[in-house]
Parts: structure tokens; sequence; C-alpha cells
């Protein structure tokens, strides 16, 4: 790339897929900037970019309503989407970090956050706890 100041590196990655007798050859290409990364890393960084593509930003579409604009002024959707990006990763890191063996347990999240809401909704009802008491 002549254009360019700095030296990149075009990888090619060719993995063979098996999958009910069948094999696919998927073809990827990485275009990097680091020289000492190994290709090893390169590829892992590759396969898990397409996890947090298919899990966070599915469930932040759908259970976050990110696909919602509530606001409409650039400062406006830019603050709303912050805010909802920093609730969801408090959100991943109680499940992760709070919740033994999370991943194990196999426990749904959007089972979790009813449990939170329904505790929620039984303090606000009349759970007498001192801590909750408004003067």
């Amino acid at each position: 790339m002549p254009s360019l100041d700095i030296e990149v590196r075009f990888i090619k990655f060719i993995e063979e897929i098996h999958c009910s007798g069948k094999v696919e050859i998927k073809e990827s290409w990485i275009i990097t900037t680091s020289k000492v990364t190994s290709v090893e890393t390169l590829w892992k960084i590759m396969h898990s970019r397409w996890e947090i593509e298919n899990n966070a930003f599915h469930q932040l579409k759908t259970e976050w309503h990110l696909n919602h604009c509530f606001l409409h002024s650039s400062e406006g959707v830019e603050t709303v989407l912050m805010f909802i990006i920093i609730a969801f990763n408090l959100m991943q890191l109680y499940f992760f970090r709070c919740i033994r063996n999370f991943r194990e347990k196999h426990m749904l999240q959007i089972d979790i956050i009813e449990d939170i809401k329904d505790e929620i909704f039984i303090i606000e009802i009349g759970w007498n706890n001192p801590l909750f008491v408004m003067t």
C-alpha cells in the first residue's frame, strides 16, 4: 500500500470446517501493522471478534433495545449509547465475576435479570427492610 507511511501485514487464513459429513473451506484475511504479533494470536483475535459480534451486539440489540433511537440529537444519541454500554458492561461484570460458575451452570442472563426485577418489585410492594425505609 504505497500511500501509507507504515508497513502493513496481509495474512490469509484458510480453514477447513467439517460439519455433518461436509467439508467447507473458509478463507479469511487480516491486515495488521503489528510485526511482532504471532499468526496464532491474530487467529484467536479474529475468532474472538466474531464471538463479540454474535453475542454482545446481538444481546445489545435484542435485550437492551439498542436498535431504538431514544433521542435525535448527536449528543443525546451518544450519551444514551454510552449509558447503555456502561450498564451492559456492569451487568456482564456481575454475571461473570460475582456469580460463581456462571458459564458452567448454563444460566440464562435473562432469567437472572427477571429474578432481579422480581426482587425489586417485592421490595417496592411492601417489604419492610429498614435499609429501604423512606423518611
